[in-house]
């Protein structure tokens, strides 16, 4: 019944098994999704041959329309994401301008006696002394220019320089002593004017007339703020030509701090000098803007003056640094290992962070001989040392030499590697004029080999250097790790496996002195189908080696066998006649195949 379903379907595809082609004994003899994959191979080349001599236009006219339509909506799709991801992007500025520009002046001390009571008196300012008691009266003085107040029956009191708290208890035990039975209370009944020189790079450089609470804000202010290339951290405040203090307003602006702790008479002067070091952060941080840095001022204090890194930011630090020669050099590192890294003027850094879309979290498995495995999240450009550091490093027994790295693109190339060679040898089979000849006396076998294509698990094993030492003084052999990475290192082992067609397969103690014909004859020898030509060994690293002549006793001066290395022989597939294509590749499944049987036996 089966083989009449099995013409009939042959026949309505439109392909007649001929008795010089494929015979139906050997369809038969397949596994069935094998045996369906010649159907089908058979059945497309007579479709294809019929569309293209029969409906060639209208076929290949609306796949073409079909195609160009798909390469518009596909632009139309990245042009918006462009738009989108373009206005998205903030435009940085300098920190500190917009303050200026959103200051009202309303926000400038006024002349009323409402002030803190850490407001300083000096002279000009005028205040009330209420007395109340044996002599009731309310006297209003006036500050004089040698610091004083002068008040009736008790005399000269030196006010200038005390912050009005201390001068109502200064004034009220002066009072005490002198007017028996009497209490004083001392209010601020009017602050002084001052004239104030603003220079250097400020909008609106000159001499403004203030009330005496002002501070470095709102000279500032009346000054229409600092100008482009002035300084916010380098101020002078200065008397009779001398500079009594440095300003640095980032302590206003950061943190806050507006007591400035002195007060400023007529006749000061306040000189902002030119801006120091600039440098630019953006990215996965609190306030990106373009910030000031004295001469002292690393990255670790760039940060903390940025806020800090955000929530989802990585240590992940790029600093662009521009050349004399107008080039450009870029400084890759992490936050934790950069420290108070040097920065120079008109550099811009880069803090990397994730997103859903351009950024989204990586993560890699570590197992095996390191002191904490587990599942890791890697940031751009993150490479396996810095990985086996983060994870405390190897234990003793750790076998470095070994490391295995699996990676899914190298799986998905695999897996792509596999399906168009057990294609193609499914072509070159149904299509041959010898197919009779190729199939024939070699039935047992043949399916074997197509079962070991359609069935072939790709392992996506990438070779990479694991020594810590040596990856420390060659930075370039370093691999850089992508997401859904999977790294095992493995104990040592003094094994070598025996894989593949040896009538004992299975892993044998190593012994430096014994070849690889050696450990073929301690398994038992060669199996019925075993290809003594094809005997290929792969490394603990990975590495694969395929030894021809025929001779078991390999030079060994070429050939070294190590613990942990995996022998395998494949299967002998030159015996059926014709096959050479199946033949020439037979070599690279056996090794793609031996990667997954090396990979399981030094994991176990």
């Amino acid at each position: 019944m089966k083989k009449i379903q099995l013409i009939l379907f042959v026949l309505f595809t439109g392909f007649l098994i001929s008795q010089e082609n494929i015979d139906e004994d050997f369809l038969m003899s397949l596994p069935s999704e094998i045996r369906n994959d010649f159907i089908k191979e058979m059945g497309e080349n007579a479709q294809v041959e019929d569309q293209v001599f029969n409906a060639p236009n209208t076929a290949i006219r609306t796949l073409g329309a079909n195609l160009q339509q798909i390469k518009i909506d596909l632009r139309n799709i990245e042009e918006e994401l462009e738009s989108k991801q373009a206005s998205d992007v903030k435009e940085i500025s300098r920190f500190g301008m917009n303050f200026f520009n959103t200051y009202q002046s309303t926000f400038s001390p006024i002349n009323e006696p409402n002030v803190s009571p850490d407001y300083v008196v000096d002279f000009g300012d005028t205040i009330n002394i209420q007395l109340i008691g044996s002599t009731t009266e309310t006297l209003s003085e006036i500050v004089r220019a040698d610091g004083a107040v002068l008040i009736p029956d008790v005399g000269r009191v030196v006010v200038a320089g005390l912050p009005i708290e201390r001068v109502d208890n200064l004034i009220r035990s002066k009072v005490s002593e002198r007017l028996l039975g009497t209490d004083a209370f001392t209010t601020l009944a009017h602050i002084r004017e001052i004239n104030v020189l603003v220079v250097g790079s400020v909008n609106n450089p000159g001499i403004y007339r203030l009330n005496g609470a002002s501070n470095p804000l709102s000279v500032l202010n009346a000054a229409g703020g600092i100008s482009d290339g002035g300084s916010f951290r380098n101020i002078s405040h200065k008397r009779a030509g001398k500079v009594l203090r440095t300003i640095d307003l980032y302590e206003i602006l950061i943190k806050g701090n507006l007591a400035f702790g002195f007060s400023m008479r007529s006749g000061d002067s306040i000189v902002v000098n030119p801006k120091g070091k600039e440098v630019s952060i953006s990215g996965g941080i609190s306030n990106p803007a373009i910030y000031e840095l004295l001469n002292t001022e690393g990255l670790s204090d760039l940060i903390n003056l940025a806020g800090n890194l955000i929530p989802g930011a990585s240590n992940l630090i790029k600093v662009e640094r521009a050349t004399n020669d107008n080039s450009k050099e870029v400084y890759t590192l992490q936050y934790v290992d950069g420290g108070n890294f040097a920065l120079e003027n008109g550099d811009d850094i880069k803090v990397s962070s994730y997103s859903p879309f351009s950024n989204p979290i990586h993560t890699v498995e570590l197992t095996g001989e390191v002191f904490n495995p587990g599942i890791y999240t890697v940031t751009e450009g993150e490479t396996l040392s810095q990985l086996i550091k983060k994870a405390g490093g190897y234990k003793p027994n750790a076998y470095e030499y070994g490391g295995v790295l699996l990676r899914e693109s190298a799986k998905r190339v695999e897996k792509t590697i596999n399906e168009r060679i057990y294609k193609d040898m499914i072509k070159f089979i149904a299509t041959s004029a010898d197919a009779k000849e190729i199939v024939s006396g070699g039935s047992n076998t043949l399916p074997l080999i197509l079962s070991e294509f359609k069935n072939a698990v790709p392992v996506g094993r990438v070779t990479a250097e694991f020594d810590l030492d040596k990856l420390q003084q060659e930075k370039t052999l370093d691999t850089v790790l992508h997401d859904k990475d999977k790294i095992h290192i493995p104990a040592f082992s003094q094994e070598i496996f025996v894989l593949g067609e040896v009538l004992t397969p299975g892993a044998r103690l190593y012994q430096e002195d014994l070849s690889a014909g050696d450990y073929i004859e301690k398994s038992g020898g060669l199996g019925l189908y075993g290809d003594k030509e094809r005997v290929v060994v792969i490394t603990p690293n990975g590495d694969s080696f395929l030894w021809t002549g025929g001779a078991f006793r390999l030079s060994r001066s070429k050939f070294d066998l190590i613990p942990g290395s995996v022998i395998y022989v494949p299967r002998e597939i030159g015996k059926l006649s014709g096959l050479n294509y199946a033949s020439a590749v037979a070599p690279i499944f056996s090794s793609l195949a031996l990667s997954l049987a090396s990979l399981n036996s030094i994991s176990d």
